[in-house]
């Protein structure tokens, strides 16, 4: 009796103005042993030479890649749908979204199919995700979401221990390295555009879970994410949208308006009261405004790209 193909996964990578990330990660995915994989660019209207850049390397790559050219910057939440819709389209069994500021092991691939494929009502999987400059410690293992709605990253900033290789059932795995069954996607739909980019993963889990599958953390998966999140916390723009979209995410996890303002009094408002008034936060004084906007946006519906 001949054994059952494996499935068809088709990794989505997302480029925005970064070739050289990009590159490097598909000369990774050069050497996965998983053997009936795809990959799809998707380029986010990038403004630099990054399509000629990755037009140069496509020869050179072993495997089946296709490369898709928005007309403009849609975003990590509608950028990746592109994909999804693309790769649906041909037939995939799976999507794998993929930061292309990440490089893999040679067999991340095959652990996330196998948990995947062990249960029908398992939805998503994901890696333990190292930092890619200090790569015995952990970026991401997972995430869990409280009943408040409050999210916690599991394993981040922690060294390798025999607690994080543990196989477990978790509330979301980051968008850095997510494995996607076909029917998950077909039943729960793909991201919410309205996001742009931060807690659309999160969002999607919470509507998977709702549709009735499971989030699995695979630590027999590796992935190393090129990330400093110091630089990130100093980001205007990290923190506009982390404000507007938590607030976004409370609503669509259905809490009530009470909830929300409370969250945005006791977060945010208070947030902002100890930048002004502390000195030791006097730094952060910079961030106000935009984690302001990103209040008022929330509470006016403007969600998408914003201009900061």
């Amino acid at each position: 009796m001949k054994s059952a193909p494996d499935p068809l996964v088709s990794i989505i990578l997302l480029n925005w103005n970064q070739p050289h990330f990009t590159l490097a990660c598909l000369e990774s995915l050069g050497g996965l042993t998983y053997p009936n994989f795809n990959v799809i660019i998707v380029d986010n209207a990038s403004t630099d030479d990054s399509l000629e850049q990755i037009a140069a390397i496509l020869p050179t790559l072993k495997y089946l890649t296709t490369v898709i050219a928005n007309n403009h910057n849609q975003g990590f939440a509608e950028g990746n749908n592109v994909g999804i819709r693309h790769a649906l389209e041909q037939a995939a069994d799976y999507v794998l979204l993929l930061n292309n500021d990440t490089e893999v092991a040679p067999g991340f691939l095959e652990p996330l199919v196998q948990v995947a494929e062990s249960a029908p009502e398992i939805g998503i999987t994901g890696p333990k995700i190292f930092y890619f400059d200090d790569p015995a410690r952990i970026w991401s293992a997972g995430g869990l979401i409280s009943e408040q709605g409050r999210t916690h990253q599991l394993g981040v900033n922690a060294p390798d221990e025999p607690i994080f290789n543990r196989l477990r059932q978790v509330d979301y795995v980051t968008g850095c390295a997510m494995l996607v069954k076909r029917e998950t996607i077909e039943k729960a739909g793909m991201l919410d555009a309205r996001f742009f980019i931060y807690y659309e993963e999160t969002d999607w889990c919470a509507r998977v879970s709702r549709a009735g599958f499971s989030i699995w953390y695979v630590p027999q998966s590796v992935v190393w994410h090129k990330i400093s999140l110091k630089a990130r916390d100093l980001s205007p723009r990290y923190v506009y949208f982390m404000t507007r979209n938590r607030l976004l995410f409370l609503r669509n996890l259905g809490k009530s308006r009470f909830s929300i303002w409370w969250s945005l009094l006791t977060v945010d408002l208070r947030t902002v009261i100890a930048w002004t008034v502390w000195k030791r936060h006097k730094a952060a004084r910079p961030l106000r405004r935009p984690r302001l906007k990103g209040m008022l946006d929330y509470l006016q519906g403007r969600f998408g790209e914003a201009a900061l």
